[in-house]
């Protein structure tokens, strides 16, 4: 009973309160018993309106005047360089895509070459063991080049180089054991000549992709811009001069395959100089090697999109057609949500290439088609896979060394890729069920097969 009369007087000031506060915003008509809203109330309801319109008001000026000033700014560079935004619309729009992509693989390329991420190992001097990070020309002893110093001090080997994180191959190649020393106490010098002839190897096919490469990029640009006055006069003297358009395509595609060809080249004879190991253990490839292997997969995705382009070997609408329908797809929906997942989880895929070859990314494209075809035997097909992946992720997330502090920093960003895939495949299954769900109330979901439905039906084999 006490519970209860506790009870009743804290609901009684409950509607005290709620009595007080209508009293401040709401008086009663005298004449026609209905509430109406005091004057005070609505003026301040007013001024708080006024308030938020004006500074919505701001707001939209300002990314008004953003936009003015940006579209300015870009018109100003156009009128430099003699391009006007007529000329813009008529760039070939998947031409210059690809070129753009040719600018990020060059630069990946240029950048793989200089970091100390191709191999890793173990090494002996004086019978301690040390890790060792090497690149094509140098090695660095110890992270962050902490033990380098050791090369000099306890071997007598001049580094080659006024950095005393590195230590040039050619120098450890060249370099004897100090006098009296037990060979097996140190890594075999066959293996720093080896790792020096693998170096250059590689940067030499390297530098030479480079030559197509850069073709890629411009050949690739121009294309792109035919249509453009300045550009399309001098592709129209070309083909006076005898260069057909035909042969053009010929050269930009040239391109593509001699960068794709000298990347693969560079990457098996790199493998198949390097030694076995340093003295401990076995070596293994690192970020930096992985970085031309995703190059090499981009090349291979954008210069067969180009080539087929070129040569009309395919046509866009479908393309396009599944574009549209993910343009036209409302923001906050389901849907939408499956597509943005889908996408991020793909370029999760892509730079996991880094760290080893991932066949999961066509799981994305199974559940692509689904979404883009309604095809629910691929629906099904994603799931059970999907899930199947799932299960084998937290097997090897058991695994996985607990402090991030063990890991390289290739290592620690493809095992940060690692669990935001491992994230995006259970949001991505959540998400499917929520948009199975929609599609049922829409009425086109997927149905259990009951021998009854054959009659009036096509066959719903996958197309």
């Amino acid at each position: 009973m006490a519970d209860g009369s506790s009870a009743s007087a804290k609901a009684g000031e409950i509607v005290a309160k709620l009595r007080d506060a209508a009293q401040k915003v709401l008086t009663k008509n005298s004449d026609t018993g209905n509430y109406v809203i005091l004057d005070e109330a609505k003026e301040k309801y007013q001024v708080l309106a006024a308030r938020s319109s004006n500074l919505s008001r701001d707001v939209r000026d300002q990314y008004q005047a953003l936009a003015l000033r940006g579209s300015t700014l870009s018109r100003d560079v156009l009128g430099k360089t003699g391009i006007t935004p007529e000329d813009l619309s008529k760039v070939h729009r998947v031409p210059a895509f690809v070129a753009l992509a040719a600018i990020f693989i060059n630069l990946l390329l240029i950048f793989s070459r200089y970091n100390t991420g191709w191999v890793k190992g173990f090494m002996k001097i004086n019978g301690k063991v040390y890790e060792a990070y090497v690149s094509l020309m140098a090695v660095e002893l110890g992270e962050g080049g902490a033990d380098t110093w050791r090369f000099h001090e306890e071997m007598g080997v001049d580094c080659g180089t006024s950095d005393s994180e590195y230590c040039m191959l050619s120098s450890l190649c060249e370099a004897s054991l100090p006098e009296g020393a037990d060979p097996s106490a140190y890594t075999p010098t066959e293996a720093w000549c080896a790792l020096e002839e693998a170096g250059k190897l590689a940067q030499t096919l390297l530098w030479l992709g480079f030559i197509p490469g850069i073709g890629t990029m411009f050949l690739t640009l121009l294309f792109a811009a035919k249509e453009i006055g300045k550009v399309g006069t001098y592709l129209s003297k070309a083909e006076k001069q005898g260069i057909s358009m035909t042969i053009q395509k010929y050269a930009i595609s040239a391109c593509w395959v001699g960068l794709w060809a000298f990347l693969f080249i560079s990457m098996v004879a790199y493998a198949a100089e390097v030694p076995d190991g340093l003295g401990v253990g076995l070596i293994s490839l690192e970020a930096s090697f992985g970085v031309v292997r995703l190059s090499f997969l981009l090349v291979s995705i954008f210069g067969s999109l180009l080539i087929v382009s070129l040569f009309d070997m395919w046509r866009a609408d479908g393309f396009i057609e599944a574009w549209m329908e993910f343009a036209e797809t409302p923001l906050c929906s389901v849907k939408k949500a499956l597509y943005l997942e889908l996408m991020l989880q793909m370029c999760c895929y892509l730079l996991m290439f880094i760290d080893k070859v991932q066949w999961e990314l066509l799981l994305v494209v199974i559940c692509v088609y689904y979404v883009d075809a309604k095809v629910r035997n691929f629906m099904l097909m994603y799931v059970v896979l999907s899930s199947a992946s799932i299960l084998f992720d937290l097997v090897e997330l058991c695994f996985m060394p607990q402090d991030w502090e063990n890991y390289t920093p290739g290592q620690t960003f493809t095992h940060g890729l690692f669990m935001t895939v491992l994230t995006l495949k259970i949001l991505i299954l959540g998400t499917i069920y929520l948009y199975e769900k929609e599609m049922k109330a829409q009425g086109g979901a997927w149905r259990s097969f009951h021998p009854d439905d054959i009659e009036g039906r096509e066959d719903e084999i996958a197309e």
